[in-house]
Order: C-alpha cells, then structure tokens, then sequence
C-alpha cells in the first residue's frame, strides 16, 4: 500500500521561513559489477508493538543484511607517505597550507558493552502522538517546555528531559572531548549559521566563524580538532573546513566539492571519522535525477566524478576518493563497533527513495537508476551495475535525516550497536526517532516496522549520544534539545479483576 504524499512545497516551504603529515595512500576502491535487484523490507505505516528478539538472532535469508559483509579498515596512515587521490575534483580550490601542527590520524578502539545495566525483558515501543503542523493549536508554543514534556512520548522505562536550545535551527549535533554538545546551527531563519557548543549551565556560545549552511561536524578523535562541512555560497560550491583549536579561524581543506540542487537540498552533508582514520563524507547529487540542464542536447546530465557519494578523505591533506556511490541526498552517516558502516539517504522529489542503507566499499546504490522505483524519467541502468540493496525502504517522504549508533553503556546492553534513525518530515510515520536492531531477523520480512523510540517531535533533525550514555535528540523548529534515559521503571501493571455469575440451583 502506498502512504500518502504530503506536498514537499510546505515542507521547503518551512524550512525556509525557520530556517602538513601525509599518509599512506588510501587503497583504491572498484565498483563490482553484476546484476542484482533490490529486495529491502518495507517500512509499514503501523507501528508494531511485537518485543524485538534477543541481539543474538542473525537473519537468514535476506541480501539486506549480510553479517559478514563488513567493512575491512584500512591500515591507518604513517606520517611518511603522502597519499594520492583516486579520485579527482573537476575544479581545484588554492589553499594556503596551514602552518597548525596536525596530530596524527587514530585508528580507533572498539567499545565494549560490557557495562550496560541488565536488559529489559522487552522493549515496549513509545506511544505514537498525532503528526501535525507546528503552530501552537498543534504543537505546544516554543516557550512551553512543560507541554512539549507532556506531549513528547518515549517507551516505558525511559524518562524526557529538556537538555537546552540551540539560537537557531540545528543541522546536526555531537559531542566535543570536553564533554559539551556541539550543533551547526542556522540563524536568523536564513541559511547562514555557525558552530555553537552548548555549556553546562545551558547557555550557548559561538564556536566558529560563519557559514553558508553548515551541515556536517565531527572531531578528530583524540583531539580538538572540530571539522565542519557548508556550502562557499547559497547555491555553488561545497566546502570541507577544519577548525585547529577553539578561537582559531577554520582552515579551508576542500573548496571544489560538488553543490548544490536547491537552496536547502543536496550538499556535502554528515562526516563522520571511521575505525581507520580517514573521515567519512556523505555529499548530495547536483540534480533530482540525473534532469539535464539543456534537454535538447543531452536526455541526461552529466554526473561529477563526487556527487551523490560517500567520500573518504585524508584529514590532513584533503586527499580524496569515492568510497561509495548512487546516494541521491546521503544526510548521516555512522559506524557501529565491529566496523559495519551506515547512512540515510532521501529520496526523489516525486517520493521514492527515502532509505537506511549498510554502505559497503565500492557499493552502488542505484541514484539515479530509479526505473524500479516507479521514475519513468530516470536514466536506465547500465546491464551490468551491481546495485547493493537498502538495508530498510522509509515510507515516501519520511525524509530520514541523522543518525547514530548507540555505542554507550546507559541503556539495556541489548541495545548496544543499534541504529537510531531521525525520521523529519510532517507526516503520520515521521516526525520521530526510530530504533532499528541490525541482528533483528524481521528484516528479513517484506514488511518491517522500526520500534518508535521517541514520537511526537515537531521536526527531529539529528541525535548524538552523550557521554554519560542517554540519547540527545535536536529538533529543528524551535532549537530544542530532548534527553531520553533509561531507568527501568515500567508501569506497575493492574491486576483484572474478573468476576462471574456463580450457577443457579
């Protein structure tokens, strides 16, 4: 069954108004190619309330989720070699090379849930809240926390908090070494912003310089080193920035990546470091579906070399290549401890094509090859393209956008290395943070139904894991903050008093 279409005018529509060390070359990635068809489950409209089985189940039978496809690291790099791009942008910015020590790349330790509190003997979804729009008849007003409080819904044995507001709209959010919440933010309803990290007490400072929308952050681990993807102007020009220290102008590290579809859509987006080092870059496609700018002269538009991708880059040199491919508009991006890697990517602007997907090097995920997504208009796939599957099919216009996985010890260990997925679009099936189990055998069903873990959300952008261990969700709106904890208190359950008509003589 098909959901429903909400116009996305109303959604853009909102959106608006509220708006040096070198290193070993990286290893050269290859598209595999063999023809494979797509078989994710779906994501059904009606939320199950079925207790997800124990971490210990692996699905059997479903190519969208392979327990041994997993990403292989890299070694990480030496300080002795200079590594070489695999991949080159059309245009190269000039830079002038930074003369900020750079610390050497990590390759990052596992973590252990070993530590986590005893599991639940089930995991009882959160209760659904109506999907309506954001004005105060439907939502609670912007200085109402008390309401939001009320109307807000996590599952049993977890507790709401407010933890703080942001000055303006956030992108995405996380987590610096001093232990504050770090968010790229955009001001004033326009698509200028800045870094803001959140203190102790509440309050909020400018972390950074301006930028022209700026979407993604991650620290280097180890250090304070903070880098931060925007735009060079509204509509041109993607930009990879570092920030040395705090209070040190950021450096320009790529100025030339591909951008951008529209004001608001299709940017080098969420950036993430990975198990060996390199950090990580989901970047959006420069068109809807390949549309041509000039349909007299070409029936398709010509694809930039770094569009629509997962791109691996050198932290330090800015060295970059395309990791993965065939992702229309990848926001998040995320691995969990054993190195398996993960990202959202939204669809068409028709619909189709809101997904989770397990990226794996080399994978093609089928942008702009959407004839099987019901796009009459998109190009056909070349016969022997090897098209990985999604690993789960979003309804149209859920419009997944952050993503983490939790990889900390205050929720039941049975949750350690699961998915949070932030569903943002105003419809009956988003507006919400989805729990997803990647061991959980479902997949393997047609139809498959996240748990709803926090609902009733007016537009959910991102969520981060904090450091003692609860889930921080940003919602976009009105910049607040929402902490979920664990506290394995479950309603005391009332006994049924059954009576009955005791037989006449």
């Amino acid at each position: 069954m098909r959901i429903p279409v909400i116009a996305t005018s109303l959604m853009i529509f909102a959106m608006i108004l509220t708006a040096c060390s070198g290193g070993e070359q990286p290893a050269p990635i290859t598209v595999a190619v063999d023809a494979h068809t797509p078989t994710a489950p779906r994501y059904t409209a009606t939320a199950s309330f079925t207790p997800p089985p124990t971490a210990t189940a692996t699905p059997t039978h479903t190519p969208t989720f392979t327990p041994t496809a997993t990403h292989t690291a890299t070694a990480p790099p030496t300080a002795t070699h200079t590594p070489t791009a695999t991949a080159t942008p059309t245009a190269s910015p000039t830079l002038t090379p930074s003369q900020t020590p750079t610390p050497p790349l990590m390759t990052l330790t596992p973590a252990l849930g070993l530590l986590a509190p005893t599991p639940a003997r089930r995991f009882i979804p959160a209760a659904l809240s109506p999907a309506e729009g954001w004005s105060c008849d439907d939502f609670p007003c912007e200085d109402d926390i008390a309401g939001f409080l009320q109307r807000i819904q996590v599952p049993p044995g977890y507790e709401l908090a407010h933890y703080g507001k942001l000055p303006g709209q956030p992108q995405q959010i996380t987590f610096g070494p001093d232990g504050r919440l770090y968010a790229t933010v955009l001001l004033n309803g326009s698509r200028n912003g800045a870094v803001y990290a959140l203190n102790p007490d509440g309050s909020s400072e400018a972390y950074s310089q301006m930028f022209v929308s700026p979407v993604g952050l991650a620290f280097q681990p180890g250090t304070n080193v903070l880098y931060v993807t925007s735009r060079l102007s509204e509509l041109e020009g993607g930009a990879l920035w570092r920030i040395p220290a705090p209070g040190v102008p950021a450096e320009l590290v790529l100025g030339d990546l591909p951008c951008c579809f529209s004001l608001i859509d299709n940017q080098p987006n969420g950036i993430t470091f990975g198990p060996d080092g390199y950090l990580y870059l989901a970047i959006g496609a420069l068109t809807d579906h390949a549309e041509p700018p000039n349909p007299e002269v070409a029936p398709y538009a010509e694809l930039h070399p770094l569009e629509a991708a997962i791109l691996r880059i050198h932290p330090h040199t800015g060295e970059v290549e395309v990791y993965a491919r065939g992702l229309r508009n990848p926001f998040d991006l995320d691995f969990d401890t054993r190195g398996r890697f993960y990202a959202t990517d939204s669809g068409l602007i028709t619909g189709p094509g809101d997904r989770l997907l397990h990226i794996i090097p080399g994978g093609h995920y089928g942008w702009p090859y959407y004839g099987a997504r019901g796009c009459d208009t998109c190009p056909t796939s070349p016969p022997q393209l090897d098209i990985q599957p999604d690993f789960v099919a979003f309804p149209d216009f859920s419009l997944p956008r952050g993503l983490v996985v939790y990889k900390g010890t205050q929720f039941p260990s049975d949750m350690f290395d699961n998915l949070f997925v932030v569903l943002w679009n105003g419809t009956d099936y988003a507006q919400r943070v989805v729990r997803i189990d990647p061991q959980d055998p479902r997949l393997a069903y047609e139809e498959y139904t996240p748990e709803p873990f926090v609902t009733g959300l007016i537009r959910p952008i991102d969520a981060a894991v904090a450091p003692d261990g609860s889930l921080i969700v940003a919602d976009f709106i009105y910049g607040n903050l929402w902490q979920v904890r664990y506290t394995g208190l479950y309603p005391t359950p009332t006994a049924e008093l059954e009576i009955t008509q005791e037989a006449q003589p």
